[in-house]
């Protein structure tokens, strides 16, 4: 027992999967509660069958095994919580319809399975408030909850990584230096605690849960055992690179300038058929109901564009798309006529004199984005992706970021993981930033990623008034 408790990951996955037992006898005993109810005011035939009490259980070990295949007990995993909703609903429906399937085997009449029914959309949202409650609770617990981090060796990201952990549920032990440089070499304010020799020592006495190994260290043979051998015992090990990714949800490009190197990414993804036509079809099906459902707030805008200033009622501007083929965007005008005739190209910026009252309202509802719905149906950008940007602001920002053309490997979107989880940027700089979200993206996307950032733009649209 003591081994099976001797790391905070363990304890922490075992008080989740105590927690889940629980709730899971709570479904059960909520159930009969509420199937009860409805056998006394309904007369259903499908209700008046006995209960075979016996398909309970092995239903009960299917939905606990469901949840481990689907990573539930893996705290590390800090889900939104529309994901962590979606995931709950999805071992449930999983575990039910496997049941289902069973039904006759298990001679699990049509009562039970009513019951069972029931059973699965109790269970989804004890889960869902469990794994949302037992958060808050692990937290208060820093000795159940800080993972203990041992670096071996440091580079250019160690810096980042200890400024993304300093307010998470880390605590950082020190690193291991890897050669007779490395004492004497910037080690970011960490304390040197051993050599390689001592790598084994140190993760049985300090209980280290989480190993970071260097970028561009050539590390003996010996070493790479012992993290090999402890990674197999449940010593979670990563490069820096992808701790970083991991906790920061964006690329670390500062390694990649430093070095003189450009990163590679593999795009299969984006290549497949499959992903190709479905994120198409979900472009053309979108747009086209989202223009249709929203005709009469186009024709108001129309109307009050047209009304309270001279010009064009849209705006079109050329940006630069997919493997860097120009395009014209579509936007509803909310400048006056000819702006950048005396200024040139500007960053959007919250006190622009340009602007018209109506189109401060449109840029802050961002009722101005709506035509790119049509971009979107024309195929120049698709409903998720790198928003597209301007061939001149490209140029100046590649100046700085050599491999920034990267991100026209892919179609640009309406939204993207860089607008979710940014601000406009505003400067070389601000952009420099978000492109380390659009190659995040680029390098994790999917389908479900692309509806996670879709909802959450309705979020940010919500919430966070634009400019």
């Amino acid at each position: 027992m003591k081994y099976l408790l001797n790391t905070p990951d363990k304890r922490r996955k075992f008080i989740i999967f105590i927690g889940d037992v629980l709730l899971i006898v709570a479904a059960i005993l909520v159930t009969f509660f509420l199937f009860s109810i409805l056998k006394e005011h309904f007369t259903l035939k499908i209700l008046k069958r006995p209960l075979k009490l016996y398909s309970i259980y092995p239903s009960i070990v299917l939905y606990l095994l469901m949840l481990y295949i689907f990573d539930m007990y893996d705290i590390q995993k800090k889900y939104e919580r529309l994901n962590l909703l979606a995931l709950s609903s999805l071992t449930a429906i999983l575990s039910f319809c496997f049941i289902f399937g069973l039904a006759k085997v298990l001679r699990i009449n049509k009562t039970t399975m009513v019951c069972l029914f029931v059973f699965y959309f109790v269970s989804i949202w004890l889960i869902y408030y469990w794994r949302l409650a037992s958060r808050r609770f692990l937290l208060r617990s820093r000795a159940l909850i800080k993972d203990r981090i041992l670096f071996i060796g440091t580079d250019q990201i160690t810096p980042e990584i200890l400024n993304q952990i300093k307010h998470r549920d880390y605590n950082v032990l020190g690193v291991i230096s890897t050669d007779s440089n490395d004492a004497a070499s910037n080690n970011y304010g960490l304390d040197v605690v051993g050599t390689d020799k001592d790598l084994s020592d140190i993760i049985k006495s300090k209980n280290v849960c989480v190993l970071i190994t260097a970028l561009n260290k050539n590390l003996p043979l010996s070493l790479m055992k012992q993290i090999y051998k402890y990674k197999f015992r449940g010593v979670r090990t990563f490069d820096s690179a992808s701790f970083y990714e991991m906790v920061a949800k964006k690329v670390a490009v500062k390694h990649y300038l430093e070095n003189d190197r450009i990163p590679y990414y593999d795009i299969e993804t984006f290549v497949r058929p499959t992903f190709r036509n479905l994120k198409r079809l979900i472009d053309l099906l979108g747009a086209g109901l989202a223009i249709a459902i929203l005709s009469p707030v186009f024709i108001a805008i129309v109307i009050l564009v047209k009304l309270t200033s001279k010009g064009p009622i849209f705006f079109l501007q050329k940006r630069v798309g997919f493997q860097e083929k120009p395009f014209h965007l579509i936007k509803f005008r909310t400048m006056v006529k000819d702006a950048e005739t005396k200024t040139g190209p500007k960053w959007a910026s919250k006190e622009d004199a340009r602007v018209t009252t109506v189109g401060k309202f449109l840029r802050m509802t961002r009722l101005d984005e709506l035509p790119q719905l049509i971009n979107v149906l024309r195929g120049d950008i698709s409903f998720v992706g790198p928003r597209p940007i301007r061939q001149y602001f490209a140029n100046i920002i590649e100046e700085q970021m050599p491999f920034y053309s990267l991100r026209f490997a892919v179609k640009p979107g309406l939204t993207g993981w860089a607008q979710v989880n940014y601000d406009y940027g505003g400067t070389v700089k601000g952009h420099i930033e978000k492109f380390q979200y659009d190659l995040y993206y680029i390098k994790h996307a999917s389908l479900f990623l692309d509806l996670f950032i879709i909802l959450k733009t309705a979020q940010t649209i919500l919430r966070k008034p634009a400019y």
